[in-house]
Order: structure tokens, then sequence, then C-alpha cells
């Protein structure tokens, strides 16, 4: 129904949201009220195939009456083709500094370091790369679902969803911020079918997998060996600190701001363990693993698995069904689920809610037990009685040889100080 006079003096938000109301007679012509009860007259409406909005003035200061033949004036001059703003300019905002205020801003704040570097190299990868100076306001619905669909095309479903998900995300902060009005990815639903998958490689994959990794060497081969040996998380290896191995106690403390559910975890060294991580090039103070920019953890994981794929012949694999293989195969081995539990640092099933705050702690010798379980059996499959690249025995002398190699850090006692 049209506006009125007494509608308009009646009207009043609902609690903290902001209340719309819009004329009948008139498209794209409304009121908003505040939840500070201010009442502001507004024009919406698309030019150049942008969603744009025209501040009016404020109700009851501007009439009704006024106002209305403001909004048909502003519509007169938009069907000829003249942006009804006129020379009021908006600040712009390119899309390239856009991008990084949000990184600087939201995703530190929000999101672990790792999640923050992705959603980062997303939105530069995918979308900065192709509208670096244009402004945030003029990336329209097409503009993204071209590089969506370009995605898609390049048989790569998975990255076009992870591509929608981080721009959809930085266009509802720019709506947040009141650099726009709505956001372009409005109703865009997910290009790709989200797949569970459910891989778990057979004796023969992890086979072929390890001799790969053993030919491509560090630091992607020692990532993926560490990767199939433990079971943990794929950036939780590749961040991996010299100050987080503890020689005494033969343990690997994952901290709480490098796991994914934001958790402190210990992970025990079981020699076969031990033997990769001693033969580890101390290239970084801080990192076993560091990139080729300074203070960085190794990333380059796209080029490592495709030469590992290639050297290994396993058909579509990922690093993650690693993982699940680890956890998968010791069930298999009669090992206690909330032991497996333990060893992924899972904080549902069995060790969930109250159960795992009170047994975070617990069953770090049984997880020992399984890891060196699961590296006896890898260790078979591999033909060789050391996991490393060399075929020599160890000997226990060796062997120890090897721990001490370690870094010396703090002893277990403060190690467990540290966790407890």
């Amino acid at each position: 129904m049209p506006l009125t006079d007494f509608q308009l003096r009646h009207l009043i938000a609902a609690g903290k949201q902001r209340v719309e109301v819009w004329d009948e007679r008139i498209p794209g012509f409304g009121l908003r009220v505040s939840p500070g009860g201010n009442k502001t007259f507004v024009l919406v409406y698309r030019h150049r195939g942008r969603a744009c909005r025209k501040t009016l003035g404020r109700y009851p200061t501007l009439p009704l009456a006024e106002a209305r033949r403001m909004a048909r004036a502003a519509l007169g001059d938009l069907a000829r083709g003249i942006d009804p703003r006129g020379p009021e300019r908006r600040k712009t905002n390119r899309f390239d500094v856009t991008v990084d205020q949000f990184v600087r801003t939201y995703c530190l704040q929000h999101n672990r370091q790792s999640t923050r570097r992705e959603t980062e190299r997303i939105l530069k990868v995918r979308f900065v790369s192709r509208w670096a100076s244009r402004d945030v306001s003029d990336i329209s619905k097409a503009d993204i679902i071209e590089v969506i669909d370009q995605a898609v095309q390049d048989g790569k479903g998975g990255a076009a969803n992870h591509a929608l998900a981080a721009i959809r995300l930085f266009f509802n902060w720019c709506v947040d911020r009141g650099m726009l009005e709505t956001n372009p990815c409005l109703r865009l639903k997910m290009p790709a079918k989200k797949i569970s998958r459910d891989r778990v490689l057979d004796d023969q994959e992890l086979s072929a997998i390890w001799h790969a990794a053993v030919e491509i060497g560090y630091p992607f081969g020692t990532i993926t060996q560490l990767l199939m040996l433990t079971g943990q998380r794929r950036n939780e290896v590749a961040t991996m600190r010299w100050e987080d191995l503890d020689q005494q106690g033969s343990l690997w403390t994952i901290p709480a701001e490098a796991s994914k559910n934001g958790q402190l975890h210990a992970v025990p060294l079981v020699p076969g363990i031990i033997d990769i991580v001693a033969r580890i090039p101390h290239l970084d103070q801080t990192l076993l693993f560091p990139s080729r920019r300074a203070g960085r953890p190794f990333s380059a994981f796209s080029k490592g698995k495709r030469q590992l794929a290639y050297l290994s012949k396993v058909e579509s694999f990922t690093l993650h069904d690693l993982r699940r293989t680890v956890a998968t195969r010791l069930a298999g081995f009669a090992v206690e689920p909330h032991i497996i539990e333990r060893l992924l640092n899972h904080t549902t099933g069995v060790l969930g809610g109250v159960a795992g705050v009170y047994n975070r702690f617990k069953y770090r010798e049984e997880v020992r037990q399984a890891l060196a379980l699961w590296v006896a059996h890898v260790q078979q499959l591999s033909g060789q009685a050391s996991l490393t690249n060399e075929s020599a025995r160890d000997s226990p002398s060796q062997r120890a040889a090897l721990v001490a190699a370690l870094p010396a850090q703090p002893t277990s006692e403060s190690h467990e100080s540290r966790l407890r």
C-alpha cells in the first residue's frame, strides 16, 4: 500500500533490527527506520548493472510529498541514463586494497593462521588477479559467476566451492562495513556437489606412496612420510617447530594455535618417526619445513602432490586420505576407538563433551603403542627395518644417537606442565 504520514509517524524499529517500508506508488522508494529511531527516505535502483541507493532526507524534516517528488525526479534521470546521485561521489574502495583490509581485520581476528592464509590465497588468485583496480561496488553477480564457472570448467569443483565461500564472506564483510547495500553473491548456490570422502588406501597403495615420497625427499616427501606415520593434519605437520620436539620424552607437542580444534595436542614419537625427524636438515631456527619466504612454512602442496601422484601411480587420492587411512586401519587392528580419537585429536565421538575435557591428557601410552603398531606395519610394507631412505638396519646404539640428534628442548616434565 502507499506510504502515509500516519503510518510513518507511528513506525518504530523492532528491537535491534532495521525496519524498511516501501511505497507501492514509486518503485524503490521507501523509508528506513534505524534501531535508534531515525527515519530516512531512500531510493533503491540499479544503474549499469549494479545496485545503488540514494538517500533523499530524513522524515519528518523532509515531508512525504516532497520525498516522493524527489524520487520521481531521480527516476527520470535514471531513465535518461544519468545516475540519480549526480555529482555526489561515494568513497571509492579499490578491490585489491579492500581485500587486504579484510584479511588484516576480519581474518586476523576470526580465523586461524592457516585459514587466514588460505582465504587470502583464494581471494588473490581467483579474484584480485581479475578485479584489482575495480571498485568493490562495481563487481556484479555476473562477474562472480564468470570466475566460479571457469573453475568448474577447469574440473575444479571443490576449488569453485571454496572460491564462492571466500568471496561471499568478503562481500558480507563489505556490507557490514557500509561499503555495499547488498551482497552480489546473494542467492548463488555452491556450483559443485560436496562429496564426503571415504577413501582408504590399501597396502599396495600405501607402499607405492611411501616409496614415491622417499624418492621425492625433503621437504614434501618427508612431510608425506610423517603424514602417513602420525595421522596428523597436513598443516600441523607443515608447521612443525623445533621447540615443540621433546627429546627426553619422545614427544611432539602441537600448540593450540596450530591445531584445527584449537586444543594443545601431544603426539608420541616412536622410533620409526624419530628416525625421520632426526634426519631433517636444520635449515631454519624455528621451522622444520620452512618456505623460501622467510618465516613461513612449506606451502607448495599442489606441486608436490602432482609429483607424488605421478611417481606412485596411485589414482584419485588426497593427502587427507592418509589420515583417514591411519584411523581406519588402526581400527582394523583392534585399537580402541577412544585411542584412535586421542591420536587424531578429535573432540567428538567417544571423547566428546565432558569426557573429552576430563580425559584430555590420558591414554598417551596407549596412543604410543598404537603408533608403534602402525609404524611396524608400514615398515613391513616398505620392505625396510628402518623407515628412512637408508636401507641399513639401525642398531639400538644408532637409534639412541638419532634420538640424541633431536634439538635439546625442555624435559618431558616441563612439557607435561605445559599440557596441564
